[in-house]
Order: structure tokens, then C-alpha cells, then sequence
């Protein structure tokens, strides 16, 4: 009984790494040769598995690459409500943000080059938008508040919303690119007060 048990654990934890390992190899290849150009073979050469191993766990392609898109809003979402909504300021909030997205691309940039450059579009949903529909309502979030607080001058939300995403993105696509030599970690106080030169009242 007790041997069944360790077993099925061992199974359970195998099923799971294998899963892992299909995750990252079509997220690497999505972004090195593009959702379209990757086929199944491809993902299971980069992976080292069977196809069969991939449609045990993933329908199709198409799903795969849902996942991996679920997966980032997921992760965007937890640690924005834990690292900006949690600040008071609007100035806080916005060094927050761009702690965030910096951290980020330095600690997953395949993630971040997958949201940037290898999503398609089929497989997006309105609400899994995490460089688009949900970076606008966080940064939208942020600079309606801050114009309720008197602390941002008043304009039109989504150029201010532009403002912090449009800084932030240049960035991360100059770090991904090989322009930016230097950890964007390095860059996150500059770029914070850059942003809030601009938006301050």
C-alpha cells in the first residue's frame, strides 16, 4: 500500500516535470523561429519527448501556446497586486511597476520575449492580454487614481496609461535586443522618475 503510494507520487512528479519541459521548449521555439514556424516535431526534438507525451498533456499547439499566455497573466497579475497595488503613492506605484516589469525580463526574459514577440494572435483572448488589455488596465488603474489624488495632471487616461507602458516596453525590447548592456535593474529609479517627471502635477 505505502509502496503504491510513493509510485504514484513518483509518477505524478514525473507526469509533471515532463509537462515542464514541453512548457519551455515550445516557449523557447515560439520565440526563436515564431508560433507558426514551430511544429509539433519541432517541440518534441526541443523538449526530448515523444509526441505522444505532448498530446497526453496538450490537445494541440494551440493550446500549448494558451497555456504559456495563461500562465504569464497569471504570474503578471499575482505580482502586481502583491508589488503595486499594495503601494500608496502613485510615485510608489510606478517605481513598483517598473520594478516589476524590469525584474521580470531579467529573471524570465523567454517569457517576456514570448509576450513581446511570439504570442499569436488566435490564441489571444480579450482578458489574456497581459502586454495589452492587462497592461492597459493596470497602468490605466494607476493614473486615474493618481488624477483622483490631485498627484498626476489631468489628461487623457490613455496617454498617460501610454507614458509608463510606452517607457517601460521601449526598455525591455532594447534590453531583449542586445542595446541595453546593463541589467535593467540598474535603470529602474531613472526610468521611474522619468516617467513621473512627465505625469506629476
Amino acid at each position: 500500500m505505502v509502496r503504491e503510494t510513493v509510485l504514484k507520487a513518483e509518477k505524478r512528479q514525473a507526469g509533471t516535470e515532463l509537462k515542464d519541459k514541453i512548457f519551455k521548449a515550445a516557449q523557447r521555439l515560439f520565440v526563436e523561429k515564431g508560433y507558426h514556424s514551430t511544429s509539433i516535431p519541432d517541440i518534441v526534438k526541443e523538449a526530448g519527448v515523444s509526441t505522444g507525451a505532448i498530446y497526453h498533456h496538450y490537445s494541440s499547439k494551440e493550446e500549448l501556446a494558451r497555456e504559456i499566455h495563461k500562465t504569464a497573466v497569471q504570474q503578471f497579475l499575482a505580482n502586481f497586486n502583491e508589488q503595486v497595488r499594495t503601494q500608496k503613492s502613485t510615485y510608489a506605484k510606478i517605481r513598483a511597476y517598473t520594478s516589476l516589469m524590469f525584474r521580470w525580463t531579467e529573471q524570465d526574459p523567454v517569457m517576456v520575449q514570448y509576450l513581446l514577440y511570439g504570442r499569436p494572435k488566435e490564441i489571444l483572448v480579450r482578458n489574456l492580454t497581459v502586454c495589452s488589455e492587462e497592461g492597459l488596465q493596470a497602468t490605466r488603474e494607476m493614473v486615474e487614481q493618481g488624477m483622483e489624488a490631485g498627484e498626476i495632471k489631468t489628461m487623457n487616461p490613455c496617454l498617460a496609461s501610454a507614458i509608463i507602458s510606452g517607457t517601460l516596453m521601449r526598455m525591455i525590447e532594447l534590453r531583449l535586443d542586445g542595446l541595453i548592456e546593463h541589467p535593467l535593474e540598474e535603470f529602474i529609479e531613472a526610468a521611474a522618475n522619468n516617467i513621473w517627471l512627465a505625469l506629476k502635477a
